[in-house]
């Protein structure tokens, strides 16, 4: 018996299979662990994501700082999208978000959830705790927004869709869904606006200096008389069409409104009368040729920036809007002034200057005089360049143009408009030359749009974003490739104006993760 346990003793063939039985158990917990941990890391992950997810959605939902259970509902609807039920296997899944008590734009979000274990509950861990939290602000940064509204004849008109509303009454209540949507009531970020209301001109002189307008000045005088003296005998002849030459001094804002003839009084009593609409000068390059000049399609930063180097340099000089002097016109029309950039502390103060900008409603729809003078009021070169900074404590400044309309661009030979009286003066055919062209309606109207497309090329080439809404108007490819991106172009019946501006207010600035 002895024998036979000293033998057992040195008999080992069966000790691998003991030691591999021994080892067995701490292997399977090992790569059960392991298993385990990297379920729970995905899990976390995607919850993390999830989380993030809700508190961006939520914060882009927010008008300004209100959060409701709207935007509460928004963001528990993303969070669910991106962990929906049963996610890895997680269970007891509790997400919650609301605003930062101590900052009214932050949003801060939080999970929770457990992840049943597949190995390590036979060793008593039946589910692995995971939690993560997440918060959403939006960088608003410093922005300049320029409202560039039509105010045609058409918007005194109801919609398509009815209700009784006149469209520039839509206009007025739908834009302060922007004001709202930007307002967060923090001093950080500084929100200036800017209105250049157009039909077939703009309002624009209160902003110029006094030698941006002091140039000699040609009407359309439909019975000239041409008269000579002789030996005592005066001769009168008369053109059917002939063109009056009439200097600041002699305007109708000196001696039919201020009643004193002296000239630098006569450009403040233009450029402060609230009635200080523009002709529009040569394209930049070309000479005003006493009168007869030429404005092309094709505009460049020059035509935007380039100011007056004096009091005589009429090539660079606008002139004067004068309805009662000129002759042959079918329709004049002076829109509401413009009014550069400022900011506005108070819902009501904003409400105050729109319904300024929108209280005359008049005119045809010239969309380029109108991209035009927004461009000009929004650069940061120009006109206006010493109250047009680029950045504020070394943050830029991100210049937005929303152009607003609820019609296409056109222009008629016998409309008088910042481009004069196009039927007799042919300036933007492009001759310069007086004639009587009644049958150019066809290609002013061309040349009209053309100008429109190259200026919203212009304007993004500058770096201003270009936002386009239009009210009850099919789409079109000149108001679609005028905005910055199909996701800068609203269309609205009238129904949803004040949602669509309320859109472009939620879509300026950049929403981020906190953390």
């Amino acid at each position: 018996m002895s024998q036979f346990l000293r033998n057992l003793a040195r008999d080992t063939a069966g000790n691998a299979l003991m030691m591999f039985a021994a080892a067995l158990v701490p292997i399977l917990l090992m790569i059960g662990s392991g298993l385990d941990a990297s379920i729970t890391y995905m899990a976390r992950n995607k919850m993390q994501n999830a989380c993030d997810a809700g508190a961006l959605a939520g914060r882009l939902a927010m008008i300004g700082t209100s959060w409701t259970t709207d935007t509460e509902a928004e963001a528990r609807k993303f969070f669910n999208f991106n962990f929906p039920a049963g996610t890895n296997g997680v269970d007891n899944v509790q997400f919650s978000i609301d605003q930062d008590p101590n900052d009214p734009t932050m949003l801060i979000g939080s999970a929770t959830g457990t992840v049943p274990t597949t190995i390590m509950y036979m060793v008593g861990y039946d589910s692995i705790d995971i939690s993560v939290a997440c918060d959403a602000t939006r960088d608003l940064g410093h922005n300049d927004v320029m409202l560039v509204l039509d105010v045609t004849s058409s918007m005194l008109n109801e919609p398509s869709t009815g209700g009784g509303v006149p469209k520039i009454d839509l206009l007025r209540e739908g834009v302060m869904g922007l004001y709202r949507a930007l307002d967060t009531g923090t001093g950080g970020s500084i929100t200036r606006y800017g209105f250049v209301p157009f039909s077939q001109t703009v309002n624009v002189a209160r902003n110029l200096s006094n030698q941006d307008i002091v140039r000699p000045q040609y009407f359309v005088d439909l019975n000239m008389q041409t008269c000579t003296k002789s030996k005592g005998v005066t001769t009168c002849t008369t053109t059917p069409v002939g063109r009056r030459l009439v200097g600041p001094k002699d305007s109708y804002y000196n001696n039919g409104q201020n009643g004193a003839a002296n000239e630098n009084a006569i450009i403040q009593g233009f450029r402060t009368s609230g009635n200080g609409c523009i002709e529009e000068r040569p394209t930049v390059g070309t000479s005003y040729n006493d009168g007869q000049f030429t404005i092309t399609t094709m505009m460049t930063l020059d035509d935007i920036n380039e100011t007056p180097g004096n009091a005589v340099d009429v090539d660079k000089q606008f002139g004067r809007y004068e309805p009662v002097t000129m002759e042959g016109e079918w329709w004049d029309a002076c829109v509401s002034e413009a009014k550069s950039f400022a900011t506005y502390d108070s819902e009501s103060a904003f409400e105050t200057a729109v319904d300024e900008a929108t209280a005359r409603v008049v005119g045809g729809t010239y969309s380029d005089i109108g991209m035009l003078w927004g461009l000009r009021f929004s650069s940061r070169d120009g006109f206006l360049a010493a109250t047009n900074p680029k950045e504020v404590d070394d943050i830029p400044i991100n210049v937005h143009i929303i152009y607003f309309t609820d019609g296409y661009t056109y222009g008629t030979n016998m409309h008088y408009s910042s481009f004069g009286l196009e039927r007799y003066q042919n300036r933007l055919l492009g001759s310069g030359v007086y004639a009587d062209n009644a049958g150019a309606s066809v290609e002013t109207t061309a040349n009209h749009r053309e100008r429109f497309r190259n200026l919203c090329t212009l304007a993004k080439s500058m770096g201003i974003t270009v936002w386009v809404v239009t009210l009850d108007v099919p789409t079109n490819a000149d108001h679609l490739n005028c905005a910055t991106s199909s996701s800068h172009f609203f269309e609205s019946d009238g129904t949803d104006l004040e949602d669509k501006f309320t859109s472009i207010g939620q879509g300026i600035g950049n929403l981020r993760l906190t953390k």
